[in-house]
């Protein structure tokens, strides 16, 4: 669904703003169970990179307002059940409600993160954020609902108890994020825990080098078994052979890696925005070049890859 309104003229975010585009998807990701309704848990929040940097000092404090207003809007819905109930699960197409519904979260606690989006697909002014019913160790969180903020709202919208009526909605571009599907042919190999060498046992192809690594899931080990790789953070249209888990700096899809069959020799080519370096070099956006048998493969200057050849 899209829309767009006129005379709404753009202007700086602020915390509100995140605010009330958080609230709006608590509501587009409600999910039905029987007597009770689950809402959305986790909440990824990306800016533009002009949008975040006013926000940069004041991040642990916007998310803690965030999940403060996300408590009193769960609190709210839970004080009029039946009528908050009738109202949100009508708008979604479930139907009528014979009982009250409950309102509740499947996870310990609210998980709220607001980045930078690196890859720049976001215009000042709009807002993505992504939104999942689970646990935060889930390493994909392309499912739930997208809300792309295209003018700025009047920050009072947070403190309407239930879903505004249809003509007094802010102007937003909305629509269903799909979860991250696979793009490639063949399956990524699994990460193995650091110090152990995964063995061949006729399941995978033919290990070619290794990378060891540290992100924020601990030690890992990665088989490379393909003469092409695609390294990054990964997301909801960005497939990626190995995924880390770690700081916004590395590109969702930061460098490729190919093998040269022929040859056996293994180049590196940087497609990241803060870049990449083999043994302390620079890597030329656009311009592959070699990798050592044994380097050092620094992405971003936040984490280190040591890719061993066999």
């Amino acid at each position: 669904m899209t829309g767009r309104a006129a005379g709404r003229p753009s202007g700086r975010l602020n915390g509100d703003d995140l605010i009330g585009e958080v609230l709006r998807n608590m509501e587009e990701g409600l999910f039905r169970i029987r007597r009770k309704t689950i809402v959305p848990a986790i909440y990824r929040i990306y800016l533009s990179p002009a949008d975040y940097e006013p926000f940069r000092d004041v991040v642990p404090f916007i998310a803690g307002e965030i999940r403060a207003s996300l408590d009193e809007r769960l609190a709210r819905w839970n004080g009029s059940k039946r009528k908050l109930a009738q109202s949100l699960l009508g708008r979604i197409g479930v139907g009528e409600v014979i009982e009250a519904s409950e309102f509740v979260r499947v996870a310990e606690g609210w998980t709220v993160e607001i980045y930078p989006d690196l890859d720049e697909k976001l215009q000042p002014g709009e807002i993505e954020v992504y939104s999942d019913l689970g646990a935060p160790q889930k390493p994909e969180y392309g499912a739930g609902s997208l809300t792309r903020r295209i003018f700025p709202r009047k920050a009072d919208d947070q403190e309407n108890a239930g879903p505004e009526p249809a003509d007094s909605a802010p102007t937003v571009v909305t629509s269903v994020a799909p979860a991250a599907t696979q793009l490639a042919s063949e399956p990524s190999p699994e990460a193995e825990p650091a110090g152990k060498i995964p063995q061949d046992d006729g399941t995978k192809g033919r290990a070619f080098a290794y990378i060891r690594y540290a992100d924020q899931q601990g030690a890992k080990t990665f088989e490379v078994t393909k003469n092409q790789m695609v390294i990054g953070r990964g997301g909801r249209s960005y497939w990626v052979d190995l995924r880390l888990e770690t700081l916004p700096d590395v590109s969702r899809e930061h460098c490729r890696i190919r093998r040269d069959p022929e040859t056996g020799r293994f180049t590196i080519e940087d497609t990241s925005q803060f870049g990449t370096a083999v043994n302390g070099k620079p890597v030329v956006q656009n311009s592959p070049v070699e990798i050592p048998a044994r380097a050092t493969i620094s992405l971003a200057g936040v984490i280190d890859l040591q890719w061993e050849t066999i």
